[in-house]
C-alpha cells in the first residue's frame, strides 16, 4: 500500500492523472480526488456529496494559507509530516479543518512536550480556541502545578481579569504558601495599575488570606496600598484576622472558600532508575510504582551510560556525561516523562565522568570530573531554552569525584581527588553565579574522598569517606555564617561510599494527606568499611549530637545504591543533597522509620529519601506531572544510576 501511495505522489508531482486543483492564496496544488477523499474526511464529503465543489476542477480554500495546505496534502500522500515550533500553530487549525485527526493529535503531542512555565498559559488558550481538550487539560494542570514560576511570566501579566480569577481560584494550585497567590495578584494589578486596580476586590475574593501567617497579614497585606484603598479588601483582611483570633479547634466552624486549604492532586508515587553498572554500563531504565508495588520498564537510554550526572530541570530528566564502558563521554540525553521518550540534546564541550551536577538559577552545572586522563577544574553550564552549553570560570583546584551542592544561592565543591598530587582533598570552594567567581572557604579538618555530604538547617555536613586506605567514621559540619568547620559526633562505624538520608519532614496541610512534623535527621545508609559492604543504617540527631544505629539492617550490604520514596503529592519541598559516586546496584528498598520491619513500604504520613552512595550536596525537589509525581535527586550519580 505504501508503494502505491508513493507512486501516486510521483504522478502528482508530474501532474499525471490529476483531476483537481486545490488553491490557497496564490498557490495551486494539483492532486487526485480519490487520494484526497481517502485521506481526509473533509475532502471525502466535498467530492462525494452534492456540493458544487464535487464538480469543479479548481477549488479554492480560503481558511488555509498555501504553504500549510501544501504540507497537509503532502501528508495525505506520504503519511509523513514534521511538526516544529515554526509550523505547529498553523498546522493544528488547518488539520482540524481538513479533519486530519492524526496530524492534529501530533500537533497536540508536540505542544505537550513544549509546556513550560513561560508558555503554558498561551498553549492553554490555543488549545481552548481549537477544542483540543486533552492539551487544554494538561496545560491547565501544568499551570496549576508550576504556579510559582508561571506568575513570573509575561503571559500571566497579560491575562485578562477573568482568566486570572479562574487560575487563582483553583483548589489544585501547587504553592509553598498562599503568599504566592497574594503577590501574584499584586504583580498583575501593578502591571497596568490605572486600568486594573478596580478589579482588586474581585481578585482578592479568591486569595485565601486566612491561610497566611499573622505576621505576613500585618506586615505585608495590611500595608499594601492596593488593599488600603479598597473597603472590600479590608473586609477580607478583617476576616483573616478573625480567623487567627479563633482557637484552633474552632477555626473549622468558619467555613468560607478562603479558609479552605488548597489540595494539589495526589499522583502515583514513581521512582526511576537510570542506566548504571550491572556490572558494565547499561541502557536499562526502570520505574517502581509504589501504588501497585511493581517494577516496570520505560524507554531505554539511547546509549549505555554510567558514572553520569542525572538531574531534573524544567520537568525533563537529564543524563549528563559519564562512561559508556569504553570512553568518557560528553553527550547528554533528555527524558520526557509524558511521552516516555529519550532524545539527545546539545553535548557538553568536554568529556566528563565522575562529574558533579546540580541545578542553580535555572541552569544545569556540570562540575569537574575525569576526562580519562586527568581530573578537571572546568565547569560548564547548560541553558535548556537555548540548548547551549557554555563554560563559566573554572574551579581553583582540579576535582574528580567531587561533592557538589547548592546552599544559599552558591554552588559548593567539597573535597574530592585532584589527580595531580595523588591526594584526597580537604579544600572546599564556592561559586557565586552573580560574580562568576570561585572562592575558597574554610578547609575541612580532614581530607575526604568518597564522603557523604548533606545539608541540614543551612549547615553543610561531611560524613565519613576515606583518605587513601584510611576509611573514616568522623564527621564535621560547616556553618556558612561563621565560615568554620567543627567536629561533631563520630558515626558508630567507619564508612565510605555510604549514602545519606536527609529527613526534612514538616506539617503539610494539603487536604488529601498530612505529613507530621518531625525533627530533622541525617541518615547514613550502607556503604563499605574498606573490606566489605555494610547493611547497617544509622542516623544523626543534631540536637543530641548523637548517631544511632537502627535495630534492623537492610536485607543485604550495599554501597553506591540509592532509593527514594514518597507518599502522594506534596508542596514543593527543597532538600540539599548530591552525590560524588554513582550507583552500582539497581535494587531499591524503602525505609519506614519506627516500624517493626524498617525496610518496608512507606506510610502515608512519612516522606523519606534513602541514598546508599557517596553524597555531596545539591538540590532535591518535587515535580508534578499529569501522570506522576517525580521526586528527583538533583545531582549526579557519576558512577551509574539516578532515581527520580
Amino acid at each position: 500500500m505504501r508503494k502505491a501511495f508513493r507512486i501516486m505522489n510521483e504522478l502528482r508531482s508530474q501532474s499525471v492523472l490529476c483531476d483537481v486543483t486545490i488553491i490557497a492564496e496564490d498557490v495551486e496544488i494539483a492532486a487526485h480526488r480519490i487520494v484526497l477523499a481517502a485521506g481526509s474526511p473533509y475532502f471525502h464529503a466535498m467530492f462525494t456529496g452534492e456540493m458544487t465543489e464535487s464538480r469543479q476542477k479548481k477549488i479554492r480554500i480560503k481558511e488555509i494559507d498555501g504553504w500549510t495546505l501544501g504540507i497537509l496534502i503532502d501528508y495525505v500522500y506520504t503519511a509523513e509530516i514534521q511538526v516544529t515550533e515554526e509550523n505547529v500553530q498553523v498546522l493544528l487549525p488547518a488539520a482540524g479543518l481538513l479533519q486530519l485527526q492524526e496530524v492534529k493529535k501530533a500537533c497536540c503531542e508536540f505542544l505537550i512536550t513544549q509546556l513550560h512555565p513561560t508558555n503554558c498559559l498561551g498553549i492553554r488558550a490555543f488549545a481552548d480556541l481549537h477544542a483540543c481538550m486533552e492539551l487544554l487539560n494538561l496545560a491547565n494542570t501544568f499551570a496549576e502545578q508550576h504556579f510559582s514560576e508561571v506568575v513570573q511570566s509575561e503571559e500571566f501579566l497579560n491575562l485578562g481579569m477573568d482568566q486570572v480569577c479562574s487560575l487563582i481560584s483553583s483548589d489544585k494550585l501547587t504553592i509553598p504558601s498562599e503568599e504566592k497567590v497574594f503577590e501574584a495578584v499584586i504583580a498583575w494589578v501593578m502591571h497596568d495599575r490605572d486600568v486594573r486596580q478596580e478589579h482588586m476586590a474581585h481578585l482578592m475574593e479568591h486569595v485565601r488570606l486566612p491561610l497566611l501567617s499573622r505576621e505576613y497579614l500585618v506586615q505585608r497585606v495590611e500595608e499594601e496600598t492596593l488593599v488600603k484603598n479598597s473597603s472590600a479588601c479590608k473586609d477580607y483582611l478583617i476576616e483573616a484576622m478573625k480567623y487567627h483570633l479563633l482557637p484552633a479547634e474552632q477555626r473549622t466552624t468558619m467555613k468560607t472558600i478562603r479558609t479552605r486549604v488548597r489540595t494539589p492532586i495526589s499522583y502515583p508515587k514513581v521512582m526511576m532508575v537510570v542506566g548504571g553498572q550491572a556490572p558494565k554500563a547499561i541502557r536499562s531504565v526502570e520505574c517502581y510504582d509504589f501504588e501497585e508495588e511493581r517494577w516496570f520498564q520505560v524507554a531505554e537510554l539511547p546509549s549505555r551510560r554510567c558514572r553520569a550526572g542525572v538531574v531534573l530541570m524544567g520537568g525533563v530528566v537529564y543524563a549528563v556525561g559519564g562512561f559508556n564502558g569504553s570512553l568518557r563521554v560528553r553527550t547528554v540525553d533528555a527524558y520526557d516523562p509524558l511521552k516516555d521518550e529519550w532524545c539527545c540534546v546539545s553535548s557538553m564541550q568536554d568529556r566528563r565522568s565522575t562529574l558533579g551536577c546540580a541545578v542553580l538559577n535555572g541552569l544545569l552545572y556540570a562540575v569537574g570530573g575525569f576526562d580519562g586522563s586527568t581530573g578537571l577544574a572546568t565547569i560548564e553550564a547548560y541553558n535548556a531554552k537555548a540548548n547551549e552549553w557554555f563554560h563559566v570560570n573554572p574551579m581553583n583546584t582540579r576535582r574528580s569525584s567531587v561533592g557538589v551542592g547548592v546552599v544559599g544561592g552558591l554552588l559548593f565543591a567539597v573535597g574530592g581527588y585532584d589527580g595531580a598530587t595523588r591526594q584526597c582533598l580537604s579544600t572546599v570552594e564556592a561559586y557565586n553565579p552573580n560574580t562568576n567567581e570561585w572562592t575558597y572557604i574554610a578547609e575541612m579538618g580532614t581530607r575526604r574522598s568518597g564522603a557523604g555530604v548533606g545539608v541540614l538547617k543551612g549547615l553543610l555536613y561531611a560524613v565519613g569517606g576515606h583518605d587513601g586506605p584510611l576509611v573514616r567514621k568522623s564527621c564535621e559540619v560547616y556553618d556558612p555564617t561563621t565560615n568554620a568547620w567543627k567536629q561533631v559526633a563520630d558515626m558508630n562505624m567507619c564508612r565510605r561510599n555510604a549514602g545519606q538520608l536527609l529527613k526534612y519532614l514538616k506539617h503539610l496541610a494539603l487536604g488529601f494527606c498530612r505529613v507530621c512534623a518531625v525533627s530533622n535527621l541525617l541518615y547514613v545508609i550502607g556503604g563499605d568499611d574498606g573490606s566489605c559492604n555494610l547493611a547497617s543504617v544509622e542516623y544523626y540527631n543534631p540536637k543530641s549530637d548523637k548517631w544511632t544505629l537502627l535495630p534492623t539492617c537492610m536485607s543485604t550490604g550495599r554501597s553506591y545504591a540509592a532509593s527514594l520514596s514518597s507518599s502522594g503529592a506534596v508542596e514543593n519541598l527543597e532538600l540539599q543533597l548530591t552525590f560524588s559516586r554513582g550507583l552500582t546496584h539497581a535494587e531499591v528498598e524503602v525505609l519506614r522509620p519506627g516500624a517493626a520491619s524498617l525496610w518496608a513500604r512507606l506510610e502515608e504520613t512519612c516522606l523519606s529519601l534513602a541514598l546508599s552512595l557517596s553524597l555531596s550536596i545539591s538540590h532535591f525537589t518535587t515535580h508534578m506531572y499529569p501522570h506522576a509525581t517525580f521526586f528527583t535527586l538533583m545531582h549526579t550519580l557519576p558512577h551509574s544510576v539516578s532515581l527520580v
